[in-house]
């Protein structure tokens, strides 16, 4: 019985020594020159595409809508 718990306890154990060190929050200054405001689009972490991708964030949401109004009824 001891075997058994040990094999669960300790990867768990593991896993949340791991992601307590590895957790966080992720913030970064905007670089000087690039348009601010608009929703963040990170391409690598430190590199924040939002002033220039920003306007391309709804796109999905507006192409949609008129698929999400027919659906909506049937359901």
């Amino acid at each position: 019985m001891k075997r058994i718990a040990a094999r669960v306890l300790l990867p768990l154990a593991v896993a949340g020594a791991l992601s307590g060190l590895a957790g966080g929050v992720a913030s970064a200054d905007p670089l000087p020159g690039l348009p601010t405001g608009g929703p963040g689009v990170w391409l690598i972490p430190g590199l924040d595409l939002g002033g220039l991708l920003g306007p391309t964030v709804p796109v999905p949401t507006d192409v949609l809508a008129p698929i999400y109004g027919i659906i909506t009824p049937i359901s």
